[in-house]
């Protein structure tokens, strides 16, 4: 038996291929658009935004409609998604904004004092002006996303933990329909 024959996938008259070419093919007509929108989530504190509302659209609803859990149990495991979305969102937004910004104040190649602080002299001095830009950009972008976790290793215990446990008890004690309500609140 050839073993080259054993190890080769042929994907000639499969489904796959078949559904890939029934896929219309078509240029993107605006794609300064598209790009200035992943411009946009490329940046670490739009990016954090962009999974908060994602998380907040679809976790509260799974934890809600658990089929394993009465239904007291489901809606403060519900409010306590939400506060913790709510929360951890809110914090990690403003934590990764302000990291962002200081990082982009003083990790770029103007000539403005203590502008280059935070940049990488190898980046000044050894890319050509075509590349430094992009090259700074990512320099930025790592630097403030590694600044943000490092400052969030600390919010998150000061002031994740303490607004998730405020907002959870909030939420329950304002639902009316929960008949255990103070059982339920608890610590977060």
């Amino acid at each position: 038996m050839n073993i080259a024959a054993v190890n080769s996938v042929s994907f000639e008259g499969s489904v796959y291929k078949k559904f890939f070419k029934k896929l219309p093919n078509k240029d993107i007509v605006n794609s300064d658009a598209y790009n200035a929108v992943g411009q946009a989530l490329a940046s670490p504190h739009i990016n954090r935004l962009a999974v908060g509302i994602a998380a907040l659209s679809t976790q509260p609803w799974i934890d809600l409609y658990n089929p394993k859990v009465d239904k007291d149990t489901a809606k403060a495991s519900m409010y306590r998604t939400l506060a913790k979305v709510i929360a951890c969102t809110g914090v990690g937004f403003i934590v990764r904004g302000a990291s962002y910004k200081l990082v982009e104040k003083y990790a770029n190649a103007s000539e403005k004092l203590g502008s280059t602080l935070l940049t990488p002299q190898a980046i000044l001095k050894e890319t050509s002006p075509e590349l430094r830009e992009s090259m700074l950009k990512l320099h930025r972008n790592a630097l403030s996303t590694v600044l943000a976790l490092s400052a969030m290793v600390f919010t998150n215990v000061l002031l994740d933990a303490p607004l998730t446990t405020m907002l959870a008890n909030k939420f329950i004690a304002s639902d009316k329909s929960l008949s255990n309500n103070k059982k339920l609140r608890g610590n977060v």
